[in-house]
């Protein structure tokens, strides 16, 4: 009997923008809250991964924009005991907006560039980046 794998890779549709920040998460929201127009809140739910000696913690920060119902997420790349994506340690936070938001990505990376303690953002590519699966928990 023949084998079949099915090897399906989800294209993220979502514009990913990376962040560094000399402040605390929360400090970092409410500073993009305030240039955005949004509200984001904290998740209940950190993003677990394992840490090179215990599972590290990852905050997670979420807004739904109700009339397009695009979702913004902010994730602190820097948890309790480790790193969540280790290529990407010069950023302490990734910014995930779905695509559907009522914003361009270039005017959003502007936007992001622009905010209150924001040192550097830049564009990264889901696609390309090993372990962005971690972001989409």
């Amino acid at each position: 009997m023949a084998k079949f794998k099915l090897d399906i890779e989800a294209d993220p549709e979502v514009t990913l923008i990376a962040i560094s920040s000399h402040v605390n998460d929360y400090r970092l929201c409410w500073a993009l809250n305030r240039k955005l127009g949004i509200s984001l809140c904290r998740r209940a739910q950190d993003i677990a991964d394992a840490g090179p000696e215990q599972p590290a913690h990852y905050s997670v920060f979420d807004h739904l924009d109700e009339p397009s119902q695009a979702m913004y997420t902010l994730i602190n790349n820097h948890g309790t005991h480790g790193v969540l994506l280790k290529d990407q340690r010069q950023a302490d936070f990734f910014l995930l907006v779905d695509e559907t938001a009522p914003v361009l990505p270039t005017e959003l990376l502007d936007q992001v560039r622009s905010t209150e303690f924001v040192l550097t953002a830049f564009p990264l590519d889901a696609r390309q980046l090993r372990g962005a699966h971690k972001l989409f928990q």
